[in-house]
This record gives C-alpha cells, sequence and structure tokens, in this order.
C-alpha cells in the first residue's frame, strides 16, 4: 500500500473564483451606479429648464391676460361712453315723443306698441274703440308741432268673445300708424325752448 503524503499547502482555487466574481459584480454595480447617477443629474436639470420655461409661461400668460382685459376695458369704456352719449341725446326726445302721443289719445285709446329709430321714425300701435277714434287721432298726431308726417298702416278689428254674457262685445280697433319726428323741434323742447 503506498500511501502518499504530501506537506506542503494546497492551493486555493475556490477563492480566486470568489474574489473574482465579487470583483466582477462591484465593476458591474459601480458602472450601474454611475449610469444611475448621470441619468439622474441629466433628468434634474431637465427638471430646472422645464421650471424655467413653466415660469416663463405663467409670466407671459399674466402679460397677455393684462394686456387682452386693459384692451377690452377700454373698448368697453368706449362702447359704454357711446352709448352713455346716445341715451343722453335721445332720452329727452323719446319722453317728449311719448308725451305727446299719449296726451292726444282719445279717452279710452291704449298704446300697444311703441319703436322709435335713431333717424326719427316712430312705429306705433293703438287701440280705439272705434275706427272713427283711429281717424281722428291721426289728424291729432299730425296737428302736433314735434311730428313731421303721420300716416295710417293698418286698422285691423279684434272681435272680443265672451262665453259668460249673450250680449255681444263690441270690436276693438288697433290701428298701426308710422310718424316722422321733427327732431329740431324736440331737440327745442329738450332745451325749453317750445312746449310740446
Amino acid at each position: 500500500m503506498f500511501v502518499d503524503i504530501n506537506l506542503l499547502p494546497k492551493k486555493e482555487k475556490k477563492r480566486r473564483t470568489v474574489i473574482l466574481l465579487i470583483l466582477l459584480v462591484g465593476l458591474v454595480l459601480s458602472v450601474t451606479g454611475f449610469f444611475f447617477m448621470t441619468n439622474y443629474q441629466a433628468q434634474k436639470v431637465r427638471l430646472v429648464q422645464l421650471e424655467q420655461e413653466l415660469t416663463l409661461t405663467k409670466e407671459l400668460k399674466v402679460a397677455k391676460e393684462k394686456e387682452r382685459t386693459q384692451s377690452v376695458e377700454s373698448k368697453s369704456v368706449r362702447e359704454l361712453t357711446t352709448a352713455v352719449q346716445w341715451v343722453e341725446e335721445h332720452q329727452s326726445s323719446t319722453f317728449f315723443i311719448m308725451r305727446t302721443v299719449s296726451s292726444l289719445l282719445p279717452e279710452r285709446g291704449f298704446i300697444v306698441d311703441f319703436s322709435y329709430k335713431e333717424e326719427g321714425t316712430v312705429q306705433l300701435t293703438v287701440q280705439f274703440d272705434s275706427s272713427r277714434e283711429a281717424a281722428y287721432y291721426l289728424k291729432s298726431i299730425s296737428s302736433s308741432s314735434i311730428i313731421s308726417a303721420a300716416k295710417l298702416l293698418t286698422l285691423s278689428t279684434e272681435k272680443l268673445k265672451d262665453g259668460v254674457t249673450a250680449e255681444p262685445i263690441l270690436p276693438r280697433y288697433n290701428a298701426q300708424y308710422e310718424l316722422m319726428v321733427d327732431k329740431a323741434v324736440i331737440q327745442a323742447s329738450v332745451k325749453g325752448e317750445v312746449g310740446p
């Protein structure tokens, strides 16, 4: 029997493999960490740029809103000023026209519709008890100092039905007039120079 005795230390092969494996894992981890660190820094820089762009966009939006608001406000002020001037010029004239046409109505005459156009045309619908009152009203209104021309456009009857009483109810007459207003006389009336 042959016995082999070796007193020399044995080489450790396993330890070298473990060290190589540890070094390889360390290298992979450091490359991965470097990649993530670089990516993190790039994202951080991108985030700062986006925040700056957002701030600039908000400032531009605020400036545009302010400019638009000022533009709208100035336009609104101009429109309101124009409207106020128009109302001041025409408010009294419509009052005098309405006062005149209503003062000439017969006792049971009623204004149903009144419209005034800026050029001095008045459309007037009046309700009467008889057609004679409609004709008399046309004559009266034609002789008014503020009316330069008047004409009767339509005259229609409106029959009223009452199911309760057996007595017939008289019809009502609706007359539509077109009047031309003398603006100079109205302006003089507004200033107190001439009575209505």
